[in-house]
């Protein structure tokens, strides 16, 4: 039985919709002694269940579009969060911050932090550098170094990069700045003329000369004559006079003079005639040496 009711036709006696006003096969109006078909089955209440049922399928629908809008306006209300990078550059952060993924630090010979370091002009120290990564691999960058005022201080890295010699060149400040990828650490350094340094660091020489016990060992007098088994002492003259490190003396050949140095720091050094002839005694520190002619008569 269905949900709409069904009339008789009072003239033709046919059945036919209740909700029609006249008979579909004769034309009769329904009041026209139309009767009601009986419906054993509540045609009434299944008609009302029928419109309940088709209102609430429409309020739900109605819900569901007026919802899905509503959160498609809240999605596009909110900030966008940008995904993370699985690539090789920086990760961003939501506030767009870049966050370097390789890390480096600088240490001094003795194994501090440097930070701010101070040095002499002529003084030479050594800076190493740790670069580590976030992701625990190990790092192939190699760390490029520079130096903001070369007239100042400046910088030569070893092959690796993970060292550099920093060397005072005058009075006055610079920045000692390394880089490894994505990450860079800088130290200020300062220079000074007479003050102390606050770092390990060595002096290298700018100059050396000799002079014997008579007079400076240059020019024309740029060599003397030993007899046999005579000596002579050699003092170095190195520039700076604070150079830490320790001059070196040889002879071209030590079966005619021979050369030794007399004390630790080597400043200091005897000639000796051994049989005659002449040689060429060098005396050299660091990457400077000087050179002087020294004769063996043969004579006792």
């Amino acid at each position: 039985m269905g949900l709409i009711p069904q009339v008789k036709c009072g003239r033709c006696d046919r059945s036919y919709s209740g909700l029609r006003s006249r008979c579909p096969y004769c034309g009769a109006h329904r009041h026209k002694k139309g009767k009601r078909v009986t419906d054993s089955d509540n045609a009434t209440w299944k008609l009302i269940i029928g419109i309940l049922l088709i209102v609430v399928l429409i309020a739900a629908v109605i819900v569901i579009l007026v919802t899905g809008s509503g959160d498609s306006d809240v999605d596009d209300n909110n900030e966008k969060v940008p995904p993370s990078n699985n690539g090789d550059g920086p990760e961003q952060t939501p506030g767009g911050d870049q966050e370097p993924k390789t890390k480096i630090s600088v240490s001094t010979s003795d194994g501090n932090i440097a930070d701010n370091v101070t040095m002499t002009v002529g003084g030479t120290t050594e800076f190493t550098a740790a670069v580590t990564s976030e992701d625990g691999e190990t790092n192939t960058i190699i760390p490029v170094w520079t130096s903001s005022n070369e007239a100042v201080v400046t910088v030569t890295a070893d092959a690796t990069g993970l060292k550099a010699s920093v060397s005072g060149v005058a009075a006055g400040t610079a920045v000692v700045t390394v880089t490894a990828g994505d990450a860079k650490y800088e130290v200020n350094v300062t220079c000074a003329e007479n003050g102390s340094s606050d770092v390990p660091q060595t002096v290298v020489a700018s100059d050396i000369k000799a002079k014997s016990r008579y007079h400076e060992l240059t020019g024309k007098n740029n060599e003397f004559t030993l007899k046999l088994a005579e000596t002579q002492e050699i003092t170095a003259i190195v520039t700076p006079s604070n150079v830490t490190s320790v001059p070196t003396w040889s002879s071209s050949d030590e079966s005619i003079v021979a050369v030794t140095p007399t004390d630790e720091t080597g400043m200091k050094a005897r000639c000796t005639g051994v049989s005659q002839g002449s040689v060429t005694i060098t005396v050299s520190v660091d990457s400077v040496e000087f050179t002087f002619t020294v004769r063996c008569s043969g004579k006792s």
